[in-house]
Parts: C-alpha cells; sequence; structure tokens
C-alpha cells in the first residue's frame, strides 16, 4: 500500500507522525513546490492521499482509495477528479486553539487593548485612563456574543466565553441543541433576527455554498453601530467590499480577520490578504491565517491522520468522514 503526502503541510505531518504509521506502508512525500515531473507517478501509484488540496489539473489517480486532509476543510479538493469509492476524511483538533483566539479577539476589542497600549506607548499619553477623566473602555460582561456556526469550534467558543459573563446566542444550519451557556440558537435562515442583538458577532461556519457571501452588506447594517466581527471561518463568508466600507467609515466598531479573500503563491509569497487595506485601518486586528495554530493543535490533528491511515490499512472504520466520492 502506497501513501502520497502532497505539499508542505503534508510534508510536515508526515514528518511528525512517521514513526506512526504502519512499517509496510510506503510513503512518498511531495513538498512545495510540487515536483509536476514526479506527480504523474506519485499520484498513479497512491491508495492514500495525505494533502490539503487536489485540483482537477493534477494527473489521474485510479487507486485512491482514501484522502486524508491535513485541515478541517475540503473546499480545495475538486471531488469530481477523485475516483469513485473513495473516502474523503477531515481532521479537527483545532477548536481549543480557535475559540481561545475568539475570545482573546473579543477581550481585545471590547477593552480598545491596542489603541490604548500604542498610544500610551508612543507618546505617554494619560488620556484614556480615568486620571484625565478618559472615556472608559469596554468589557465583555453584559455584553451579547452571536456565533454563526455552532459546531465544533463554535460551541467551544460558546464554552469559553460563558465564564466572562456574556449574554450568547447562536446561528446554525442545521438543528442544534442549545448547550455551553447559549441562550438560543437560530436557524441560519433567522440570521438577520440575531445579528441586531449582538455586541460581538464570531464568524464560525463551514464555508459551502449556503454560506458564501452570507455575511453582507445588509446584514452588517443590520448590527449594532459599534458592534465587533470576528471572522475564523473563511473570507469568502463575508463580503469583502462591504465589510471594508463598514470598517473604514465607522458602522462597525472593528473587527478580528484571520482568514482571507486571496492568500500567498509561489509568485507572491508575501501577497495581502484583501484587494482592500484592512491592515492600515486602526480598528482591525489582522492576522495570517493561524487562530488554530498551535502546538497542542499539531500534536492533537498528527494524532487523528496517523489514526486514520492506521484504520485505514487495517480495513476499520474511519473516523471524520466527510463523503465518499459517488
Amino acid at each position: 500500500m502506497r501513501a502520497l503526502f502532497l505539499g508542505n503541510v503534508a510534508a510536515d505531518t508526515f514528518a511528525g507522525i512517521r514513526g506512526e504509521l504502519p512499517a509496510e506502508l510506503d510513503c512518498e512525500i511531495l513538498d512545495d513546490p510540487i515536483d509536476r515531473a514526479l506527480l504523474p507517478a506519485a499520484a498513479a501509484a497512491a491508495d492514500i492521499l495525505v494533502s490539503n488540496r487536489w485540483f482537477a489539473e493534477f494527473p489521474p489517480a485510479p487507486r485512491l482509495r482514501l484522502v486524508q486532509s491535513v485541515a478541517t476543510g475540503v473546499d480545495l479538493f475538486d471531488l469530481a477528479s477523485l475516483p469513485a469509492g473513495c473516502a474523503v476524511c477531515n481532521s479537527f483538533g483545532h477548536e481549543t486553539a480557535i475559540a481561545e483566539y475568539v475570545v482573546m479577539a473579543m477581550l481585545t476589542l471590547h477593552h480598545r487593548f491596542f489603541e490604548i497600549a500604542d498610544e500610551f506607548r508612543a507618546s505617554g499619553s494619560w488620556a484614556s485612563s480615568w486620571v484625565q477623566s478618559g472615556t472608559p473602555h469596554g468589557e465583555v460582561r453584559g455584553s451579547t456574543l452571536g456565533i454563526v456556526g455552532y459546531g465544533r469550534v463554535g460551541q467551544e467558543v460558546a464554552r469559553r466565553a460563558a465564564p466572562f459573563g456574556c449574554r450568547i446566542l447562536a446561528a446554525n444550519r442545521s438543528p442544534r441543541e442549545a448547550m455551553f451557556g447559549v441562550e438560543h440558537v437560530y436557524p441560519l435562515a433567522d440570521l438577520d433576527q440575531m445579528l441586531p442583538l449582538c455586541d460581538t458577532v464570531a464568524i464560525c461556519t463551514a464555508l459551502s455554498p449556503e454560506t458564501t457571501g452570507l455575511i453582507g452588506a445588509p446584514q452588517l447594517a443590520l448590527m449594532k453601530p459599534g458592534a465587533f466581527l470576528i471572522n475564523i471561518a473563511r473570507g469568502q463568508v463575508i463580503d469583502e467590499d462591504a465589510l471594508y466600507v463598514g470598517l473604514r467609515d465607522g458602522g462597525l466598531g472593528g473587527a478580528a480577520i484571520d482568514v482571507w479573500w486571496q492568500y500567498p503563491s509561489p509568485d507572491e509569497p508575501t501577497r495581502r490578504g484583501s484587494r482592500h487595506p484592512f491592515h492600515e485601518l486602526p480598528n482591525v486586528i489582522v492576522t495570517p491565517h493561524n487562530s488554530g495554530w498551535t502546538g497542542g493543535m499539531v500534536r492533537r490533528r498528527w494524532g487523528e491522520i496517523a489514526d486514520n491511515i492506521n484504520r485505514f490499512y487495517r480495513g476499520d472504520s474511519l473516523i471524520n468522514l466527510v463523503t465518499t466520492v459517488a
């Protein structure tokens, strides 16, 4: 049996789990940039693909029976180009790290942490302090947090936010029981009812046709003046132009953005995440899609991937099955 580890994240994964894989499993690693001369033979021989993408223009891989994503999202896999009967699985382990990021960003935005700290560092100004009767900053106790997407990450966000004394609401595509301090779970179709109630909105939903462009200018206009938005889902869930205008012109109080509308490429390794200069807005925290990239997450995710490869090798049932290609 042969496994192909494709891309830099998959190559790192192999280095981390090689001692946990079956000794008889033949593994080939094609790191980024992918050697296109070697890819046809590697794809043709692979029974297992470990990667974060598979594009339609890639060569045929007729023997594939397991596609193991090194991430949670599988939107970069062209399922139509995979052979029928191939199981597609994803991996998790990121919930704790991302939930901590969301709570950290919520606290930072409400407390105007960076703004005040930078002001004091730069000029020694006490203008925001009680010493000079400055305008008080916010706190999260008593505020309302709305979670869009009440799956693994959304539930962990609620679990972590509840001890801070927030009122917590959620919206989800499928019916979910309200847990972990959540007061009510709205159907996603009723999102417009939830948004006006929220002081902070955390976007935690998976990207799908239903959620692409879910948050546009009409939804942003429904949010409270000065409300905060945190996106750890996918850039395409939010209308890029509308969000920039809302943050630039003051409709929104601020945002923390960890996921983007465009990403680096070999030709543009430092490509910005948007056509708009979000990084120049003082009320925006920008991070490079690393909210879940902690040492703990990496180890948990490696464990799941190694477990699934071993299950497949033994012929046991798989974990984290997303779909089987028809």
